[in-house]
């Protein structure tokens, strides 16, 4: 996917001319916000305060009851994290997997690696509180953050709809009065060249505006594909998102907004052998970031939303009305077996579109009684279209199989919340939700034989279901002091039950559950220059849904419900100012994520467990802790999954140790000068990809550095290094009848950056 000369030239002109024309038509007001875009720390020796809406309405971090990590846009942009991809970088208790188009988070050890069309995840996802309603919108790209919000434990009051393990919400900038203007244009190693813009303004007295646009062209891949001699692990994306706000009245605001985004890439389907696996046909991977692969990989992805957002002030209460729509289509091929032969390749298709609307009163009045209600109302319709195909199919004499599914979601839910001053020092919150959930399923999968002879379609003979549960909130929290507080919540989550669209006729998952208890410390010292919270946590999960990748039908995967999990863990975070020019941060999660219960004797579901060929799966050993025999002499390729006990094995995506450390360091250059120096070091002490615990990615560190010299407040120029130390590490392996296939993480990346503020 080589860019061309003219595609650049477009870039660097578009911003090149927006930059131009902005500062010729606005030089007074320019100046006034260079005044205000001083470096944290430059003005004040202390921490600036958070506010965050974790509750649905402004307050500051600390007095939430709630673990909350909240990363500022400055933090974002100095520590090298460029999309919500790289937040575990920043925030230990997050970890991301990507497979294909779908961002897969895990918060706490709580997730899904289910990638398919019409699934929703178990952590949601929201931008500027609306909901995003498919997988492949979760990765953001844009420029315009204004910071990013990771609730942790269940969210299933205010939030409700999947938050089971919790939430990430990104929160946009706003346009106001002043006019803004951040241009910047950048390159890279591997051929990268990368623009962003950002403008935003008063049209008059009453109406605000803002546009941000952003793209990245990477010329020269990762790594190669030696069978067809082209790069691969290659991504091309622009974007753009505005706003536009209006006030007719003091207490009426109107915010309309609308964003697209165009993505082809195959970061994460450019799969190669796992080293030391041998894949079918005694085929064995090349290592690194090259593939064999015999099929092209590439995913290309279109999406686009708008919302509208009404907030009026009615004297005892707020009233917000906010409206959505969304869609997103994805075409993508793929080569599952990932080598020279055809074994089994995918080309499929699928579309997402939802509509929301919720309806929420909060009370203007937060003390003694705080309180806000509300109604939620969405609508998903998800299909996917696609085709099997390769010499793994020939035994049944069979070219392949055509898959076409769709799925649609109507979910209603009422909630409520309040918070009571028992006390000065003593509140108590509560919080109530139902929703109900109403799901229609059509799926088939059709035979296609070596001829080309289209089979009869085979139908899921159970394509309804519904759910209806009430989920709650109770949280007590105990000032200590004005600056330390202590708190402990009991929280219900629930995830609904689906189906597989990329595997139709299995039975559909049952609803998952989870029961969150959590005891944590809010507390700033030295006059805010050091920021201390403090969480621990017990969750019992039940029905817990993961998917299972090895399974006899090549190229297709099963959702299943493990019986019970249990995670234990403890969360740190820090940040502290030095002095008011240097200011550090960092934290760790320690985590015990496992399987408590799924498979084993008498179980009514049992854990795909995979053994290299030559192997056996005797009916005697089935519901065993090692239900597979292996067999004698050389490895022959591929994997043979039986169904056994994996009771008290790791989960997906868990690690039990991760922690980041980071540091921004400001030092003034002259009268109007300054270089900023800035650090940033992540550690995970490696995770496993599947219920089997076969396939794990060991310990890992990454870090990030940057420096910045501005010789005035308008005009920057910014060296960075991602990854600096070039540390190889999957973010995806996938165990098939074929082998296993791996995914990597980006490689040491660099480049410099050229920026302006107005």
């Amino acid at each position: 996917m080589k860019s061309t000369p003219i595609s650049r030239a477009r870039m660097l002109s578009g911003a090149a001319v927006l930059a131009l024309a902005a500062s010729l038509v606005a030089p007074t007001q320019a100046s006034a916000q260079a005044a205000a875009a001083q470096p944290q720390g430059q003005g004040a020796a202390q921490l600036d305060e958070i506010v965050v809406t974790a509750q649905r309405r402004a307050e500051n971090l600390q007095e939430v009851p709630i673990a909350v990590s909240a990363v500022t846009a400055n933090t974002l942009s100095e520590v090298g994290i460029e999309a919500t991809n790289a937040l575990p970088q920043i925030v230990p208790s997050v970890q991301m997997t990507r497979s294909g188009p779908s961002g897969l988070f895990f918060v706490r050890g709580v997730g899904t690696t289910n990638a398919a069309a019409g699934e929703e995840g178990a952590n949601a996802v929201y931008v500027d509180n609306v909901y995003l309603g498919d997988l492949s919108q979760t990765i953001n790209n844009f420029n315009n953050i204004s910071r990013i919000e990771v609730l942790k434990g269940p969210q299933g009051t205010l939030f409700g709809r999947n938050a089971t393990g919790g939430l990430i919400h990104i929160i946009t900038e706003e346009p106001g009065q002043e006019f803004v203007l951040r241009g910047q244009v950048g390159y890279a190693n591997y051929d990268t060249l990368s623009s962003k813009l950002y403008i935003a303004g008063p049209v008059n007295d009453m109406i605000s505006a803002d546009l941000a646009l952003t793209s990245s062209d990477q010329g020269d891949g990762w790594g190669r594909n030696l069978t067809r001699n082209e790069d691969i692990h290659i991504q091309e994306f622009w974007g753009a998102r505005s706003k536009v706000v209006v006030r007719p009245a003091d207490r009426l605001k109107l915010t309309l907004a609308g964003d697209f985004f165009k993505s082809d890439d195959n970061l994460a389907i450019a799969w190669r052998l796992e080293d030391g696996v041998v894949g079918t046909g005694g085929t064995r991977g090349p290592g690194g970031f090259d593939t064999t692969s015999n099929m092209p990989a590439m995913t290309r992805l279109k999406i686009w939303g708008l919302s509208f957002t009404a907030e009026a002030d009615l004297d005892f209460a707020t009233f917000t009305s906010i409206s959505a729509m969304r869609r997103t289509r994805n075409h993508s091929d793929f080569d599952v077996d990932g080598a020279q032969l055809n074994l089994v390749n995918i080309d499929y298709v699928s579309r997402n579109k939802t509509f929301q609307q919720e309806f929420r009163l909060a009370s203007n009045s937060t003390d003694p009684l705080a309180w806000q209600a509300g109604l939620f109302y969405l609508r998903s319709e998800a299909e996917n279209d696609q085709q099997q195909r390769g010499l793994a199919f020939a035994p049944a004499s069979l070219q392949g199989f055509n898959i076409n599914s769709d799925l649609t979601t109507n979910s209603y839910a009422a909630f409520g919340e309040a918070t009571y001053a028992i006390t000065e020092s003593t509140r108590l919150t509560a919080g109530l939700r139902y929703t109900s959930d109403r799901r229609k399923f059509n799926g088939a999968q059709t035979p296609v034989t070596l001829a080309g002879v289209i089979g009869r379609p085979s139908v899921n003979p159970d394509p309804k279901l519904s759910y209806d549960e009430f989920t709650y909130r109770v949280a007590l929290r105990q000032d200590i002091t004005d600056d330390i507080n202590v708190y402990a919540s009991v929280n219900r989550g629930f995830k609904a039950g689906s189906f597989s669209l990329q595997a139709p006729l299995n039975a559909p998952v049952d609803p998952q559950f989870i029961m969150a208890y959590e005891v944590g410390l809010k507390s700033e010292f030295f006059d805010r220059r050091l920021r201390l919270n403090l969480a621990a946590y017990h969750y019992d999960i039940d029905d817990y849904q993961v998917r299972s990748a090895a399974v006899a039908t090549p190229g297709s995967s099963v959702l299943l419900n493990a019986a019970t999990v249990k995670v234990d863990g403890f969360d740190l975070e820090f940040e502290g100012a030095l002095t008011r020019d240097w200011r550090v941060f960092g934290g760790f999660t320690v985590l015990d994520s496992r399987f408590d219960k799924f498979g084993g004797p008498g179980a009514p579901v049992q854990a795909p467990i995979a053994y290299p060929n030559p192997a056996t799966c005797p009916a005697a050993l089935v519901g065993t802790a090692n239900p597979g025999v292996l067999g004698a002499g050389v490895r022959t390729g591929g994997f043979t999954t039986c169904l056994g006990d994996a009771s008290g094995n790791r989960m997906p995506m868990a690690p039990e140790f991760s922690a980041s450390l980071g540091t921004t360091y400001n030092l003034a250059v002259g009268d109007e000068g300054n270089v900023r120096f800035s650090l940033l070091y992540s550690y995970n002490d490696g995770y496993v990809f599947e219920p089997d615990n076969i396939m794990n990615q060991g310990a890992f560190s990454l870090v990030n550095a940057s420096v910045e010299y501005r010789p005035t407040d308008r005009y920057g120029i910014e060296f960075w290094v991602n990854n600096l130390t070039d540390e190889d590490y999957a973010v995806q392996k996938i165990t098939t009848g074929t082998g296993v296939t791996t995914a990597m993480g980006a490689p040491r990346t660099y480049g410099v950056n050229l920026k302006v503020d107005f």
